[in-house]
């Protein structure tokens, strides 16, 4: 990680936004009170193979409540980041590389400086304090009003954005209670929550004897397929294509098994990595070149033909 950024990821890109648009946690090092950064810190261990997974720091701390009924709870990110991560280096000297602050005049700008604008057009803002956007947060910053209790499984999936494992903050007695209800009742509840500056929908769920909080994105944070018009022209497929697909997926079909798939990358580069320090140099196996192109019925009929090919060998073998 680099010091003084705070890092975007998106498939294939990595997108580096300066500090000094974050809003959460005023001054560096500062946590922003109740709430911590689910992200990891710029000065972390070195990357390299982890000793083993450490334990998830509290993100953020509040209360439950429904009614009149408030339960004190601690939350966890559910998951784990595992992925590869560098420093850059000056080729030269192997130091770290920084970055400074520097407004568009050239100066270099101290934190303390830094003010916020709300963009309405080029080079145009209107400039917030850190005192003003903090009094515009909703009263969820320490609460997750719970207001209705639905279906979980009505909640499309694709909404949902990040899990937290909530954990009783000396609340086990109302805590179970409410765990113990959710699962007799099959029942979900949605709420308000507000983390890293954003308010976010949040539904609480029972999950493996616990209480989770998944966040969900807004209804216009969703993109429509139906808008593209790539979507719209899509030619209609034969019936001999649709029938030898349809052997194809029920040959592939099976039972779910998510702890087949690993993250070959991260092994390779920690493989890369140990052999550096031992000395000797593994180069990680090149990628096979991509197969020449087929026509779609052609690459069809060769995919049924090899998982045929395939099922009858296991059988006889």
């Amino acid at each position: 990680m680099i010091r003084g950024q705070k890092h975007f990821y998106f498939p294939g890109k990595v997108f580096l936004m300066p500090e000094a648009l974050q809003l959460a946690g005023e001054k560096e090092g500062d946590s922003g009170g109740e709430e911590k950064d689910d992200q990891p810190t710029p000065d972390g261990p070195a990357p390299g193979p982890s000793p083993g997974p450490a334990m998830p720091k509290t993100t953020w701390s509040g209360n439950l409540r429904i009614g009149l009924v408030n339960i004190p709870v601690k939350a966890l990110l559910m998951t784990r980041e595992a992925r590869t991560s560098f420093r850059m280096l000056h080729k030269s000297c192997r130091t770290p590389v920084s970055y400074k602050r520097f407004c568009q005049e050239g100066e270099v700008v101290a934190f303390a400086d830094i003010v916020y604008g709300y963009p309405l057009g080029k080079d145009s803002y209107v400039v917030l304090e850190k005192k003003e956007i903090e009094a515009a947060k909703p009263q969820s910053k320490n609460t997750i009003a719970l207001d209705r209790f639905v279906n979980f499984f009505e909640i499309d999936p694709h909404y949902f954005e990040k899990t937290y494992l909530l954990l009783p903050d000396r609340s086990e007695e109302a805590y179970s209670l409410l765990r113990k209800a959710m699962d007799r009742t099959a029942r979900a509840a949605i709420g308000r929550i507000t983390m890293h500056t954003r308010e976010r929908v949040v539904l609480v769920h029972s999950y493996r004897g616990a209480l989770v909080a998944t966040t969900l994105h807004y209804e216009d944070e969703m993109v429509d397929p139906a808008v593209f018009p790539a979507l719209a022209a899509l030619p209609e497929p034969q019936d001999r294509e649709l029938q030898i697909a349809g052997q194809i997926i029920e040959s592939m079909s099976g039972e779910l098994d998510l702890k087949s798939y690993r993250d070959l990358y991260r092994e390779r580069i920690e493989a890369l990595v140990r052999s550096k320090m031992g000395g000797a140099v593994a180069a990680p196996e090149r990628r096979t070149s991509r197969p020449a192109a087929k026509s779609l019925m052609e690459a069809l009929r060769q995919t049924a033909e090899a998982l045929q090919a395939e099922k009858d060998g296991k059988r006889t073998g």
